[in-house]
């Protein structure tokens, strides 16, 4: 018998260890293909046995969720998911689209025209904070006893309030402290950094007063201002490894700042611009938490359906659950293999530096 060599052993042991990774993360989703296929005797539970293979392959779990309506399933008062789907089109490519606007023209700013000076202490951070709530806290009192707090006319004035505060409050810090003002781009990073129902329980009240809940629009604006701070830091990246010099040509030859960017920078980086819109629209297209809170019968996307489906005989109905999955893979797929082009190079744009 022929004996291997260590490293023949080495790499035989790596190639086995890499298809046990590949088979740990891989199994969900053959687990869900294959369930989608099953009938239900082969996924419910009452089987009491477990069917790695559809014996029986069968369409009834698509038609279940997309044809035909069972009177024993709840489904938010929806007779299928075609409702659920289009809300989740809608607001996922509004949300990406919205925060991919005001995000890229953020993130070129930051990239060109802001100047990092430091960190901000720690002290003046949270004494600009706190003095920020001492100015507001008497003014949520008063607005409460008037009973406007939860319209949307003293929300709307609360908030201009409190703009105004931190405005003056950050003028009389620049006028009589001149240590390092701190870094705008960190600044934004840190709204993501909140616990996300810290942050949704204030939105479902202003929404509720705005009259904004259950509805696309308000969708679109929340998955906006939730992704923003990853567009622009993504974004920033790949502002910076355009050079300046560039900019500076096309503003001697006669164009404006606006012309240098929409007809210069933004060429540039349109791979980035792919890749970044990738990212934000899964991240749309996944979310559960935001759209279980602000959606009710309308508008409930594709994650807040599957929630639904459940059935008074069998309990979860993971063969529907399945092949509404299945489907739900199929947008991000294929919107990444539409800019597959751009994909590559805005991975890798900026990996080789100068």
């Amino acid at each position: 018998m022929m004996m291997m060599n260590p490293k023949s052993r080495q790499k035989a042991l790596r190639c086995v260890l890499a298809l046990i990774i590949v088979g740990i993360f891989t199994f969900p989703t053959y687990w869900m293909v294959t369930m989608a296929f099953k009938p239900k005797p082969e996924w419910s539970s009452a089987a009491g046995v477990i069917y790695w293979v559809p014996k029986n392959p069968t369409l009834d779990n698509f038609k279940t969720i997309l044809q035909e309506y069972d009177q024993r399933f709840f489904r938010a008062n929806q007779s299928t998911a075609w409702p659920s789907i289009r809300s989740s089109v809608i607001v996922s490519i509004g949300g990406t689209l919205f925060a991919l606007l005001i995000g890229t023209l953020a993130a070129y700013g930051l990239s060109r025209f802001s100047q990092d000076t430091g960190d901000l202490p720690w002290y003046i951070a949270l004494g600009r904070l706190a003095l920020l709530v001492a100015i507001l806290l008497p003014f949520m009192v008063l607005w409460a006893r008037l009973g406007i707090i939860s319209q949307w006319y003293g929300i709307v004035t609360f908030t201009l309030l409190g703009i105004g505060a931190d405005r003056l409050i950050g003028r009389l810090l620049a006028r009589y402290f001149k240590g390092p003002a701190g870094s705008l781009a960190f600044s934004i990073l840190q709204l993501r950094m909140f616990p996300p129902m810290a942050i949704l329980i204030p939105v479902m009240i202003m929404w509720s007063a705005f009259k904004m809940i259950d509805t696309w629009y308000g969708l679109v604006i929340v998955y906006g201002v939730i992704t923003f701070p990853f567009v622009v830091w993504l974004m920033k990246s790949f502002f910076d490894e355009v050079p300046r010099e560039l900019d500076e040509a096309a503003i001697v030859d006669g164009s404006s700042n606006w012309g240098a960017f929409l007809k210069v920078v933004l060429p540039l980086v349109k791979g980035g611009l792919a890749s970044t819109a990738l990212f934000v629209f899964i991240l749309n297209w996944s979310d559960f938490l935001v759209a279980l809170l602000l959606t009710q019968r309308h508008w409930p996307t594709i994650p807040v359906f599957l929630n639904t489906l459940i059935s008074a005989e069998v309990g979860a109905q993971h063969g529907p659950k399945a092949a509404l999955g299945l489907l739900a893979v199929i947008p991000p797929v294929v919107f990444g293999l539409l800019i597959q082009r751009y994909l590559v190079r805005g991975l890798t744009f900026g990996a080789i530096k100068k």
